[in-house]
Order: C-alpha cells, then structure tokens, then sequence
C-alpha cells in the first residue's frame, strides 16, 4: 500500500465507500461509515486442518525452551517475541532452536509487540516521538504499569508500521512459519483507561481525512453541526487523499475544553466520530475512526506487506495471528485475562473460576466461547474473509494466570480435562501453557508436563472430530442413573451441571460432546450416562471417546424415529460420543 499516513491512495488503499451520506446539520445521523478497500491479496491460505494441538511457550529471542521439544505440539503461537531492543537483528536469535523445533514437526510462531516502544529501542529521540502516541494536549503517555519506560507506539506513524514490517520480514527470512502481532488496537487506552490517547499527529491528519471522506460530500454546514470553526484547519477541498489532513485537531479540543477528559465532555465529534475501541476486540463495524483504522487500514498495510513478502521472497505461506479477536489473520489467537469483554462478571469472564483457591469447575464457559466464535465470524465476513480457526491461551502476566498456578496440581489437571474439552467441544483450541518471560511456573516445575503429553496424545489421536464440524441444534436428552425410574428422564438433565454441542463432521460423523461440571474438590463422575440425540439413519456403530478413557469404547444403542439413545456408562470430565 502507499506509503502515506493512513494508507491512502495507491495500490489496495483505503477509499471513501461511504462518503456523502444524508443531508442534514450536526454530527450523527445516518451517515455511513468510511470503509477502505480490502486488498485480496490480505487473505491468507495457510493450512491449519492438522493445527490441533497448541503450547503456549514464550522464550527471549536468544533462548529456547526443552519443553517444547519434549512435547512437541502442532505449533507454538507466539514461541518469539520481539520486546524492546531485542530481535532486531539476526543474530539475536536462537536460530538452532528453531531448527530443532523444524525437526520435530512444530510450527514456529514468532512476531512482535504492536503497541509499546521505549526510548533506548529507536535511533533518536526524533524517531521515538515520531513513533509514540499523545493524550489530547499533545503529550507523551507514560505506561510505567506496564513496565517502566513503556509508551504507546503509534500504529497511525508510517515508520512505525514499517518497522513492524521489517521485523516480521527479518523473521520471515530466519525460516518461521509465522508471526504474531500483540496488541494492534492497544493504543487508545490512555494512562488513566479514560481513552485520552492515540492523539499524535499522524491519527490527527488520518482522522481529518476520515471525516471529510465521510462528510465531504454533504451540504455546507455540516462541519458547524459539530462545532467546527474555520480556525480549526478542517479543510476538505483538494484531492481526497490529502483533504482534511490539516485539521487541527487538539487545537479544536482544547477551545472545547475537552482536553483533560476528552469523553467526559459529552462531544459528538469524538463520541461519534472518532470514537473509543477495546484492546484486543477492534470491532470495525461500529463505524468510528479508532475502530476502523486500527484494524482495518492500518493492521491491514502491515498484513499485506509482509505476505506479499514470504509469496514473492520465499515462495510461501506466513501464518499470522494477534492477540485477540481481529481480520486478516489465519487463527484468532485470544489471549485470557481479567477486565476483559467476554462476559458480564465484574471484570469480564472469568476465564479461571476459583474459590478460596479451588478450582470452581461448575462453571460453564460454553456461552462466552460461542460469543467469542461469534465476533469472530462477524469481523471476518465484515471485510470479505473466511471464518478462522480461534485458540485461546492463558495471557500473562496477571491475576488469571496467577490464579491458575495457585491451584492444586490434581485441579490445575481437571482445569485442562475440564475447561480444554468445552472449549474444543465448541470447535475452539486451548494452548498448553508451558512458559513465560516473567516467572519461573514453567509446566515443569507445576509438575504438569506428564498431563500434558497425556493431552496431546488424546486430542492429537482424535483430531477428526475436532476440524471441520457444524454446529447442530439437537434436541439433546442426558439422563443419569438416579433418574432411570422418572416417568420423564429428561427432566433429569436440568439437576446435572453439564454442557453439550452436537455437531456433524464433514465425513458425515455425528458427536455430540458433554462436559461434566458436576465438580466438588475435584470431578463428580456419573454413573449409567443415557444420551439421545438426532442422526439421520441408524448408525453401524457409537462411540465413546475421552481424554480419560484408557481407550475408546464400543457402547449399546438403540435407535428409532430419526434419534439415536446410546448407553455412556460413567461419565468423567468430558465424552465424545461418536455415531458412524
């Protein structure tokens, strides 16, 4: 794409689709937003049908981690990282490691932070400022909570893009098989979480185009209805990649007084217009300036240029990803944490259930992980992409995390046996944590590595019924032996703490997945397990598969009137019972 702030013009540049709009005075109305042009060439073909089970292991560019070697999964999402003035150049990197990785069949994932830059990582002080984000009065933002030192890269500065392109094509070029961007939108949270960030001069003039792409073509007037003034520099004459790019922007927020707390001020033009994001949830179909630029014009510039790279360099393929839920990736990699936006508990879901430091396995996360499968395929259809693949993984370092490696060794297992399967029961992945850059918990000294070949075995061994699988509204019926007398047994289900997906597999396979929440210090097993759901004819024979099982086992059926009534016999964490 054009090497001009914002990406317009050019090759695959963002164009006004949506400017003009209804007449009218003020801010708001129904004015459709700017949308850019989304280059074909952005999509990715990287095969992940035989990605099935993942190891969550983050290692200094210089070092290399046994234990990836020793376990030997489909792929490590983010086993590099570039932080601060490390993995600059070649010969930062533990090349060897990567090789050994090659060797055992592991993809190798490296990348980047997209959103943090420290002073002593850029040639000068120039360059640092040219590439960090400011609050509304123009200044520097210190995110000392982060780490001391850190700030906010600007993903709107073209140099700063360009870094990040060069840093994936140094990657590219030591032989990985992809890269992982962390925090693409992560720069509009402010000191305070309040948003007043992401006010640098390079958002300034890419928001000043935005809006007179949008609004250019409506009636004089419009720039009033938002309390503009001539003196405000938004000028929309001339060609449409430079209309508007001499808006001053803070001038204009600082005559408003709404420098200090710019969303407190109740302005329309940055409720409305410029608008507020969530870290690792950019959500473009909002329609407002910070939630389609970062994703969808600057994110994009960086995607395409480095595939383009490993098609036209090395004759291949790159897998990318980021942290959370965004487009043009070729797995959703979603990082778990607290304060998150995936379900309604004080600080989000609560991805790691815990009382008085006990596991708490009767929680169910089958309604956040359908939401999280949900926007993604939202935001993927939005710019014209496939549904992809989602792997979660337990982000650190914060309480979640903490909170995991507080557990019991038995229920840091049931964790796995219980919360792993819903989540692939519901056609997502779980990576294995196995090593991070700020604690010794590796899944050595957690004592968790013997699980953990244990669980790459079983999914590895069963990956079929884990690929490629629709969805199916049921009916469903569980019954339990306690309930074999019920005039109605399944009316038993509702005093289980269980849940369920039926799906159908591309070969024409049934399974209907159930997750045993019953938990109290550990799994509650049930006995004289009854299942009935609906196949289409009569199955040759059923199944039942589970990581607790020593080997699958043949079970009794019946089937009459379009549904299959199989006898499971006990139920431990989680079943897949398989009609073929």
């Amino acid at each position: 794409m054009a090497a001009s702030s914002g990406g317009a013009g050019g090759e695959g540049a963002t164009t006004a689709t949506g400017a003009g709009g209804e007449e009218g005075e003020g801010g708001g109305g129904e004015i459709t937003p700017v949308m850019p042009d989304i280059h074909p060439e952005v999509f990715g073909t990287f095969d992940t049908s035989e990605l099935t089970v993942f190891a969550f292991s983050q290692v200094e560019v210089n070092e290399a981690d046994p234990q990836v070697l020793e376990l030997a999964p489909d792929m490590v999402p983010r086993a590099w990282q570039r932080w601060r003035d490390t993995g600059i150049e070649a010969d930062d990197y533990d090349a060897e490691y990567l090789a050994s990785c090659r060797e055992r069949g592991v993809r190798f994932v490296a990348g980047s932070t997209a959103s943090i830059l420290f002073d002593d990582e850029v040639d000068s002080d120039e360059q640092f400022r040219e590439q960090t984000t400011r609050n509304a009065a123009g200044e520097l933002v210190a995110h000392d909570q982060i780490v001391p030192g850190a700030h906010r890269s600007s993903m709107a500065s073209p140099s700063y893009r360009a870094r990040l392109v060069e840093i994936g094509k140094l990657q590219i070029d030591l032989g990985v098989d992809g890269l992982n961007f962390d925090e693409i939108n992560g720069g509009y949270g402010g000191a305070e979480y309040d948003g007043n960030e992401g006010f640098d001069d390079h958002h300034v003039a890419d928001f000043g185009n935005y809006l007179c792409r949008k609004h250019g073509g409506r009636p004089d007037g419009w720039q009033q209805g938002f309390d503009l003034l001539p003196e405000d520099g938004l000028d929309c004459g001339g060609a449409p990649e430079t209309a508007g790019r001499g808006f001053d922007f803070r001038g204009y927020l600082q005559r408003v007084n709404a420098t200090a707390k710019p969303f407190d001020s109740g302005n329309e033009l940055l409720v409305e217009e410029w608008g507020r994001t969530v870290g690792n949830r950019p959500d473009p179909q909002v329609g407002t300036f910070v939630e389609i630029y970062p994703a969808l014009v600057y994110w994009q510039e960086v995607v395409l240029e480095l595939r383009r790279y490993a098609r036209e360099q090395h004759g291949r393929e790159i897998f990318i990803s980021s942290n959370g839920i965004v487009p043009f990736v070729d797995m959703q990699s979603v990082g778990l944490y607290d304060w998150n936006i995936d379900g309604d508990g004080p600080r989000g879901m609560n991805w790691v259930p815990v009382v008085e430091g006990h596991l708490d396995g009767t929680v169910s996360f089958q309604t956040a992980l359908r939401g999280l499968k949900a926007r993604s395929k939202r935001v993927q259809a939005l710019v014209g992409g496939k549904e992809v693949p989602l792997m979660l993984f337990l982000d650190w370092p914060n309480d979640m995390m903490n909170r995991y490696y507080g557990l019991p060794l038995e229920e840091r297992k049931d964790y796995f046996r219980v919360y792993a399967a819903e989540a692939y029961a519901n056609g997502l992945y779980f990576a294995l944590p196995l090593h991070t850059t700020t604690d010794e918990s590796t899944a050595t000294a957690l004592e968790m590595m013997e699980f953990f070949a244990r669980f790459r075995d079983f999914y590895k061994s069963h990956e079929g019924l884990y690929h490629g699988a629709t969805d199916l509204a049921g009916p469903v019926t569980l019954s339990f032996e306690e309930c074999a007398s019920a005039e109605q047994p399944e009316a038993c289900a509702g005093e289980k703490k269980m849940s369920h997906n039926l799906v159908r597999l591309a070969d024409g396979r049934t399974v209907l997945h159930v997750i045993n929440h019953e938990y109290s210090a550990g799994v509650v097993e049930q006995e004289g397990v009854t299942v009935s759901f609906p196949v289409d004819a009569s199955p040759t024979q059923v199944t039942a598969a589970s990581i607790d099982f020593e080997e699958d086992r043949a079970v009794p059926f019946s089937y009459e009137d379009g549904v299959v009534t199989a006898q499971i016999g006990a139920l431990p964490a989680s079943v897949a019972i398989v009609a073929e």
